[in-house]
């Protein structure tokens, strides 16, 4: 069953330690929030992060007790997103979209079952999703995938902050076979992505674009850092691996709150992060048309609605089939009259000539009926 985040006055008091802690650890190591504009902006974007991937575990010998299996707890399952219809999801709080929702549970709940010392909250995963994409801008189809490409900025050194990072995925994720790009509603590098990137839907296949995805590799980076999301130490400092930037971690700490008590957070708790905002690729059109149809694709078509057929694809048109008509036949028709009710009994056709044997001569016999077809009157 899904852990909703306790109460909501824990949710509360949870949220105000962190903030309380995390202005501690500011206080602690003399740092303060710039939220005027510097001249160069110091940020290291999720871009500049490689983090190491969780140790592997060994896995406990074979009890020998014949018992244990029968007071062993099951482990929690988790059916992933396949086996739901992600489009019925009602909103969560503050107008997130259900599917986002949906997303961020799965992974706190798996993240939780794995490495529960890390006590991964949903709310810090919904405000990293806030403050990278808007949610997605909350455009998602029915299997969780942003509707277009949500990009950051080209990372090939022109902008100041940001990384210079050749191509480490051939443009399969960002569509830049010359350089990385950020990719999905979370802002994963391809690079990053290679390391860290995780299925959250059970389909087979890790795609930084798909919110599930992105929600349960997202966990597992700030997982990594070590410590607990409820300290605020801890939680500051894997949120600054995410992006190193103060500001950074006071976006995703307000929000975080924010979804917690289902209020929006004041413009006071939102400094300015000083960075490049992602733009959107919009979906590309097909190469061909679906089979049936004719033309050249001009857009993508609008995503389908859960039950519904496929809208059709702009610019193409459905070829309308052609009535075959019957081929002739090589069947000479017959000359014979047909017999019906009114006309005289049908009288055989007369037999062929006999040949003619040279030196005879030739005897032409009238026609007598009805050994034969008496010639018709003109």
């Amino acid at each position: 069953m899904r852990r909703i985040a306790h109460t909501a006055d824990r949710r509360v008091l949870t949220s105000a330690a962190v903030t309380v802690g995390a202005i501690t650890v500011l206080a602690a190591v003399g740092l303060t929030i710039d939220t005027s504009r510097p001249a160069a902006p110091d940020i290291t974007p999720l871009a500049e992060y490689s983090p190491e991937p969780p140790p592997a575990t060994t896995p406990p010998p074979p009890s020998t007790d014949p018992t244990a299996s029968e007071q062993a707890p099951e482990p929690p399952v988790d059916p992933g997103a396949a086996h739901i219809e992600p489009a019925t999801i009602p909103d969560g709080p503050l107008g997130i979209p259900g599917i986002a929702l949906d997303a961020y549970h799965r992974a706190t709940d798996r993240l939780n079952a794995e490495r529960p010392a890390c006590e991964m909250d949903w709310t810090v995963l919904a405000g990293i999703g806030q403050v990278e994409s808007n949610q997605g801008r909350g455009l998602f189809d029915v299997h969780g995938n942003t509707i277009g490409r949500i990009l950051g900025p080209r990372l090939d050194g022109s902008l100041p902050g940001t990384a210079v990072i050749t191509d480490t995925d051939g443009g399969r994720f960002d569509g830049d076979p010359d350089f990385d790009r950020a990719v999905g509603p979370v802002q994963f590098i391809p690079s990053t992505w290679a390391t860290l990137g995780r299925d959250g839907n059970d389909d087979g296949v890790a795609d930084p674009n798909n919110i599930y995805d992105g929600a349960l590799s997202a966990a597992t980076l700030l997982c990594n850092q070590g410590g607990s999301m409820a300290d605020p130490a801890a939680r500051t400092r894997a949120i600054l691996a995410y992006n190193n930037s103060l500001a950074y971690v006071a976006n995703v700490n307000a929000w975080a709150h924010g979804y917690a008590v289902n209020a929006f957070p004041l413009p006071s708790d939102l400094p300015e992060i000083h960075r490049p905002e992602p733009t959107v690729e919009p979906p590309r059109p097909p190469e061909h048309c679906p089979e049936g149809w004719e033309g050249e694709p001009t857009a993508a078509p609008e995503p389908a609605e859960p039950g519904e057929p496929a809208p059709p694809v702009p610019g193409c048109t459905e070829i309308t089939p052609t009535p075959t008509t019957p081929s002739p036949t090589t069947e000479v028709p017959s000359t014979a009259p047909t017999p019906t009710e009114s006309s005289p009994a049908a009288v055989p056709a007369p037999a062929p000539a006999p040949p003619v044997i040279p030196g005879l001569p030739v005897i032409e016999l009238p026609c007598i009926p009805p050994f034969c077809v008496p010639p018709r009157p003109a």
